[in-house]
């Protein structure tokens, strides 16, 4: 690039917004290196100091192992790491996993994050459901004011598996055997959405009140407005629980009643279902997965970046016994 030409660009990022920014300075110096994920992987131990088997906080310096502190705890007596108990301990090539973070905000498939991070198709594979571990968990433990909820329904799907029981396997982009949505050969998931973008999701194992009402009940909250389709498992679940509920039934014409409505969740379930399509089909044991990277990225939007993607993905520490 010519000297006026770089002289150009720089007088152009005072007009950069802060997320702007943000990507910018990751796009300069999140290159991947080893030595800056071990950094942040430190830091983010430092914030909140504990031994990943037992919880317990007095333990001392036991040197190190593949660039990372060691510690002894001197209440279980068991050496760890800063990556202890999380999903992401024990993988390898840290070098490479700000660029593989990359691959998960941009949601490109198993492939292509492959070929982007330099990686091994299994690899990639193994990758994706530990770095999406935490997110697959990550849901809204409460949905106030006007809550929409409601089905959709994602064609079961046993990609991957070697044996299948009950049916024969179907070509790419098969279709249901019965007519209708049901349970037998579908996976049925319940949205629940508030107007501020709380979000929580559920896969039904059948479409009864009982099952539906289970999944509502810890996280509605109790002077809600619950908006839902004709569905008289709803209406079973707000008489049980003295729930107000408004039932729009679409074989009457209703679409909406004053600001009542439940295009937004029906919208959010588009956008879920447009997006999965990129993937050509994901085994139903792992929509759980799918449902909570969805989750993360409507949930932070511009602001999910490789280095946000990757602390996320570290999670927690769970304790090991």
């Amino acid at each position: 690039m010519k000297a006026q030409d770089f002289r150009a660009l720089v007088e152009q990022l005072g007009d950069l917004s802060q997320v702007q920014r943000d990507a910018l300075v990751e796009a300069l110096t999140a290159k991947g290196s080893g030595e800056e994920v071990v950094a942040m992987i430190e830091t983010r131990f430092a914030a909140a100091p504990s031994c990943g088997h037992c919880g317990e906080v007095d333990f001392k310096p036991w040197g190190s192992a593949s660039d990372l502190k060691r510690y002894m705890c001197k209440a279980c007596g068991r050496t760890f790491n800063a990556l202890t108990g999380t999903p992401l301990a024990g993988l390898r090539l840290r070098e490479k996993w700000l660029d593989y973070a990359r691959s998960l905000v941009d949601g490109v498939s198993l492939r292509k994050a492959a070929a982007r991070t330099g990686i091994r198709l299994d690899t990639s594979f193994r990758w994706r459901h530990r770095f999406l571990a935490t997110a697959r968990d990550k849901k809204a433990s409460a949905v106030t004011g006007i809550v929409e909820a409601d089905e959709t329904f994602i064609l079961k799907s046993a990609k991957g598996s070697r044996k299948l029981v009950g049916r024969a396997p179907r070509k790419r982009g098969g279709k249901a055997k019965k007519p209708g949505l049901s349970t037998d050969e579908h996976d049925a998931i319940l949205i629940v959405r508030d107007r501020h973008g709380e979000t929580t999701d559920a896969i039904l194992f059948d479409l009864s009140g009982e099952t539906i009402g289970s999944h509502l009940k810890p996280v509605v909250a109790k002077d809600a407005v619950l908006v839902t389709d004709g569905n008289r498992a709803y209406e079973a679940f707000a008489a049980a629980t003295d729930i107000v509920q408004i039932a729009l039934v679409a074989s009457a014409g209703e679409r909406t009643i004053g600001c009542y409505h439940i295009q937004n969740v029906n919208a959010y379930q588009s956008r879920f279902k447009g997006w999965m399509a990129r993937f050509k089909g994901v085994a139903s044991k792992y929509l759980p997965s799918y449902l909570g990277w969805r989750r993360m990225i409507e949930r932070d939007g511009d602001a999910l970046t490789p280095r946000h993607c990757l602390a996320g993905a570290m999670g927690q520490r769970a304790l090991l016994h």
